[in-house]
């Protein structure tokens, strides 16, 4: 009986929600899946791509950070990026500049 190949490595996006408890994590899953093979996009804001560091560059070929912009949303301050950036009654304008990604991509 001959041996069954091998799955394809799979194309996986993550896009966390923009707080450090959920980057972090996921970045850490990331690495991990790309140590088996896979292809990584790990979608992040400019600033929190920044703030995660650089990607280990035996990593590079199978995991990749695309950074994107926060649509403006009226009372999110200027350069809020993560909930790290903004105090927690503001949380929700920062959903809403999270929600717009979506929005703004189609």
């Amino acid at each position: 009986m001959a041996a069954t190949p091998p799955p394809p490595p799979l194309h996986i996006v993550v896009f966390p929600w923009l707080a450090f408890g959920h980057m972090i994590p996921f970045l850490e899953l990331s690495k991990r899946l790309a140590r088996r093979g896979h292809a990584i996009t790990f979608v992040s804001t400019p600033r929190n791509a920044g703030r995660l560091g650089a990607i280990p560059p035996a990593m590079s070929a199978h995991l990749r950070v695309v950074s994107l912009d926060l649509p403006a949303v009226d009372g999110l301050p200027e350069g809020a990026e993560s909930t790290a950036d903004v105090p927690p009654e503001k949380v929700g304008l920062l959903k809403k500049a999270f929600d717009g990604l979506a929005v703004c991509r189609n």
